[in-house]
């Protein structure tokens, strides 16, 4: 999800401050989830996706799997 939400905000040409900003957190926090080392409540996934202007399922890691 980490690798996904980084390729997103970064094909929409922003720095971890802004989305960070806009979510109400701390950049650290934003490096953290690309990074795999936490993973964002849901509700904060959500808010990360309407920053990117995303669907929340384009940034989790099964979502666009097809069978």
């Amino acid at each position: 999800m980490g690798n996904r939400i980084r390729a997103a905000r970064l094909g929409a040409n922003l720095s971890q401050e802004g989305p960070a900003h806009q979510i109400g957190a701390k950049r650290r926090t934003v490096v953290r989830i690309e990074l795999g080392i936490t993973s964002p409540p849901v509700d904060r996934l959500l808010d990360i996706a309407r920053v990117l202007d995303l669907p929340p399922a384009d940034l989790l890691s099964d979502a666009t799997a097809t069978p």
